[in-house]
């Protein structure tokens, strides 16, 4: 198996069809419907965590695996992956510094942890 860096190519967006934009669609609004029923009957606290889920996720690894092949869509999972633990970072970070700092702060310091970790894990399972 061979690795790829992580890479935006213009013609692959130019490829995405209108069946893969439709489930992608469904996919990120089930989620959010999904969410909002739980927030309804359990409250934002359990709810806000189902916002935490990557709703496209599934819907496009299973369509990358079909059209290119499964080593593509592992690359695409571990990427997600990454992102994922760095934005969990954000929220801890932020969940922790509320109520102590002020807002603006808050961002500025959860952002930092975020983008530091994104990049660490892109320098730890990517560069060469």
């Amino acid at each position: 198996m061979t690795e790829t860096r992580p890479s935006f190519s213009v013609a692959k967006v130019r490829e995405t069809t209108a069946r893969e934009l439709l489930i992608r669609f469904l996919a990120g609004a089930t989620t959010s419907i999904v969410s909002g029923a739980v927030t309804l009957a359990f409250g934002a606290r359990v709810g806000g965590i189902l916002l935490g889920f990557p709703a496209i996720m599934a819907a496009s690894l299973t369509l990358i695996a079909e059209e290119d092949d499964v080593a593509d869509a592992r690359e695409d999972a571990r990427g997600a992956i990454v992102g994922a633990c760095a934005l969990t970072l954000f929220a801890a970070v932020a969940a922790l510094s509320f109520g102590h700092l002020p807002g603006g702060v808050v961002l500025a310091v959860s952002s930092v942890a975020w983008a530091t970790a994104a990049v660490l894990g892109y320098v730890v399972l990517w560069w060469r």
